[in-house]
């Protein structure tokens, strides 16, 4: 369930105007955490506002001027080997609530890193797109960089979904991908219960597998013949 902590805070900057992004955090609160807990392993996220199964992978931002460069990431000395590097990945199509419920989005999304790296996102994009490597981890090991998220001019108001991984980049070792995570970038302003609404189908659209066609086939006919759908399965073997 989301406690939804930014809402508040969302709606009242949307009823200031700002000249530039939306930067948040004294002590990277807003950031996504970054850590590996065991040589070898994964990336793990940690942080957001978001509980249960997939707590530690619901990050959320605004956009002011259709920019916003929070969340960033964040990792401590020594999460990393020394002179790795870190990319990330789209993983799937750009996600969208226009307030009402889930559309393909006409607007597109680019991510950059210090205007000289880009990666762009749409609606149409099902099997994700390549990100780009963001940057070198410190002397340390440490990680800690903010991309900017761009929509596109004219974008409409609504919540923007981007569902990425970060893994080593460059022949990196000594770590893999983290498993996929949701970024969401209000665009605009949305009332409590819509904001709600669309962070639900966001985290649904992005992390709920979607049945394959032969599921839904019996499932079909399971509901026009009064049959459990269990049973045709069994009946099928």
């Amino acid at each position: 369930m989301n406690r939804n902590r930014l809402w508040a805070a969302m709606t009242a900057l949307t009823l200031i105007p700002l000249a530039g992004p939306v930067v948040h955090g004294q002590g990277h609160v807003d950031d996504v955490g970054l850590t590996v807990l065991a040589p070898g392993g994964p990336i793990t996220t940690s942080g957001g506002d978001w509980s249960g199964t997939y707590a530690g992978r619901v990050f959320e931002g605004i956009f002011a001027a259709n920019t916003a460069s929070s969340p960033g990431f964040d990792a401590a000395s020594g999460t990393f080997p020394l002179g790795s590097e870190i990319r990330f990945d789209f993983v799937k199509q750009l996600l969208y609530w226009n307030g009402t419920a889930l559309a393909t989005p006409t607007a597109s999304m680019t991510l950059d890193f210090q205007a000289e790296q880009f990666a762009t996102i749409t609606g149409g994009d099902m099997a994700g797109a390549p990100g780009f490597i963001i940057d070198s981890v410190t002397a340390g090991g440490g990680f800690h960089d903010h991309l900017d998220y761009m929509v596109s001019a004219g974008a409409p108001a609504g919540l923007y979904g981007l569902v990425l991984t970060l893994g080593p980049g460059g022949g990196s070792t000594g770590f893999t991908s983290s498993a996929p995570f949701l970024v969401t970038l209000m665009q605009g302003n949305l009332d409590p219960t819509s904001y709600t609404a669309g962070m639900n189908a966001l985290v649904d659209a992005a992390f709920v597998p979607v049945p394959e066609p032969s599921t839904l086939a019996l499932a079909v006919l399971a509901a026009a013949a009064g049959i459990p759908l269990a049973r045709l399965r069994r009946r099928g073997r």
